[in-house]
């Protein structure tokens, strides 16, 4: 909330210009780097923008084929990268199962996949997603923005059972969400709803307490 005051009371904001456009809201900001989806014909890649200096430090083709957007509700976003406690993640979809979402664990240094997941929760209605402690959490809403709700978790080292996962209401507010990214250090979710930012604080509690 600090950074947001000084930002609008005393200060304009750097403007920096990308070596190569973007596709969907799946960027992410994450330890003094830059992590943002290109596309290249049927194929994505993984642009990984130093912000102190200015520069591409690496780029990947993201393995996976015949990707599709990876919401149901967000047409333009193939590819959401997210981080939590554990490091860098890829949410996705493909045609191959195109029902459901996928996950990928990323080595952010050099951007190639550890680990691939195929998880039960399905795209359709699905608005956002962002992960918490190595668990998936997915935010659905309806084609008439609504009330968003997190109702499908996956958890990738299974401690934590389906039915012991929280499912989380969102306060109603302006539309629907277009990006929502958890912060591991705030332990916070920032979200754009219809151009507004949000910020949602969550209560933790450890996986063996649920």
């Amino acid at each position: 909330m600090r950074e947001f005051t000084l930002f609008s009371a005393t200060r304009k904001a750097a403007r920096i210009k990308l070596p190569y456009p973007w596709v969907g809201t799946g960027h992410l900001v994450y330890d003094g780097h830059l992590y943002y989806i290109r596309q290249q014909g049927p194929s994505f890649q993984v642009i990984k923008f130093n912000l102190a200096n200015k520069t591409v430090v690496d780029s990947s083709v993201f393995p996976a084929e015949e990707q599709i957007p990876v919401f149901g509700l967000s047409p333009f976003t193939y590819i959401e990268v997210a981080a939590d406690e554990e490091g860098l993640w890829a949410i996705y979809a493909t045609k191959e199962d195109e029902k459901n979402i996928c996950l990928a664990k990323l080595d952010p240094s050099s951007l190639d996949i550890e680990q691939m997941w195929d998880t039960p929760c399905p795209r359709e209605n699905a608005e956002g997603a962002f992960v918490v402690c190595g668990a998936l959490h997915v935010a659905y809403n309806t084609r008439l923005p609504s009330r968003s709700r997190v109702q499908c978790v996956f958890d990738v080292s299974g401690t934590l059972a389906p039915e012991d996962a929280a499912h989380v209401y969102f306060p109603k507010r302006y539309g629907s969400h277009s990006s929502m990214k958890y912060s591991p250090r705030e332990r916070q979710v920032y979200a754009w709803d219809d151009g507004y930012q949000i910020i949602y604080r969550m209560e933790m509690k450890k996986k063996t307490e649920l």
